[in-house]
């Protein structure tokens, strides 16, 4: 059976307008910033690359073959977007090409260097302070006073902090292949699919987790049980620690947000009426369960909500540009879903 993200996971918005989505490359623009001081010196040589209609990984090949090593020894924050025009961070480990020159000079079209640094260590996944993006939305047709209505909400609120599509792949299929996997159905030699899937699969149940509590009314509303993050932290703390009162008034000021399991073989950390809920959407899919356990998978958690940071919105006749401020972890698409609906007009090109 396939699975349709759209339908598995609701909005919190009313969603009454649609538009085109990366008619253009240059209609999705992600900026990576990071607050590094490099040291100048060390076996590690960062880049920052802009890419245009190409994949991360494929942009680390690219890099370890200019410079002559492995591709282990490449590294990367986070992947970013295909059809897109994004800039980002890569580091290359003791490169046996050094002349930049020559390196840029093996790099394929849509693959530019802007800076490079020497520095101590590698980028590691998920260091970097925010991502920028810069979006626009083509052939708006619709309610526009909703979409204003919706911005507004965003603002005031921030949106659930589903993982994207992108982490499911093609009809989300990836879920159908973790628990063939998990059942010995098919095998998977390949270390970096496994990773993919079990991802897929932890990422699925999170996210049956928070349209859960949207649809009952408490994905911004704390219940018996709830482990608590703080804003911009991985900070946790159980919601019994303070008063009704004050998480109820720190949730409002968005200091403080509910979070969710991402699910591992030991036990949840959760409590009460929330370990409950979290316990039985879990076992919901004894597959994947089986599967945590084979691979050691541990309990971990994740904020229920986001909130974009310096977000604006700007018409352009028939045309909607969105600009906001993401944290590590957090999708763009789960911004743009709760504004309106969008079509993904993105070039059907070969993979790179």
């Amino acid at each position: 059976m396939t699975l349709e993200f759209d339908q598995l996971f609701p909005t919190i918005n009313p969603i009454k307008a649609q538009g085109k989505l990366k008619v253009e490359p240059q209609d999705f623009m992600v900026t990576e910033h990071h607050d590094m001081s490099f040291t100048g010196a060390g076996e590690h040589l960062w880049f920052k690359v802009e890419k245009r209609n190409c994949n991360t990984a494929w942009v680390a090949t690219q890099l370890a073959s200019a410079c002559k090593v492995p591709a282990r020894q490449v590294g990367f924050a986070g992947l970013k977007d295909r059809h897109a025009i994004t800039q980002q961070w890569f580091s290359v480990q003791l490169p046996k090409i050094k002349a930049i020159d020559d390196i840029t000079a093996k790099l394929a079209t849509g693959i530019e260097i802007l800076e490079h640094h020497y520095h101590q260590s590698k980028i590691k996944r998920g260091q970097l302070s925010f991502n920028a993006f810069k979006i626009l939305i083509r052939d708006i047709s619709g309610d526009r006073a909703q979409i204003e209505k919706n911005i507004t909400a965003i603002q005031q609120s921030g949106v659930p902090n589903y993982f994207g599509p992108q982490r499911f792949g093609h009809h989300m299929g990836n879920i159908q292949q973790a628990e063939d996997w998990f059942e010995e159905r098919i095998r998977v030699n390949n270390r970096n699919k496994r990773g993919i899937l079990i991802s897929a699969a932890r990422s699925h149940l999170f996210n049956l987790m928070v349209a859960v509590r949207i649809k009952q009314g408490i994905w911004d509303r704390s219940i018996d049980g709830d482990i608590m993050q703080l804003d911009g932290s991985h900070s946790w703390f159980p919601a019994s620690a303070a008063s009704t009162t004050e998480i109820n008034d720190r949730l409002a000021a968005l200091d403080i947000h509910i979070s969710a399991a991402l699910w591992g073989e030991d036990a949840v950390q959760s409590s009460g009426e929330c370990a409950a809920l979290e316990q039985q959407i879990a076992q919901q899919h004894p597959s994947f369960l089986k599967g945590f356990a084979a691979h050691r998978v541990k309990q971990d958690r994740r904020s229920v909500r986001v909130v974009p940071q310096h977000f604006s919105h700007q018409w352009q006749d028939d045309a909607l540009r969105l600009s906001f401020n993401l944290k590590p972890g957090a999708y763009a698409t789960g911004v743009i879903r709760e504004v309106l609906k969008c079509h993904d007009h993105a070039t059907q090109a070969k993979p790179q």
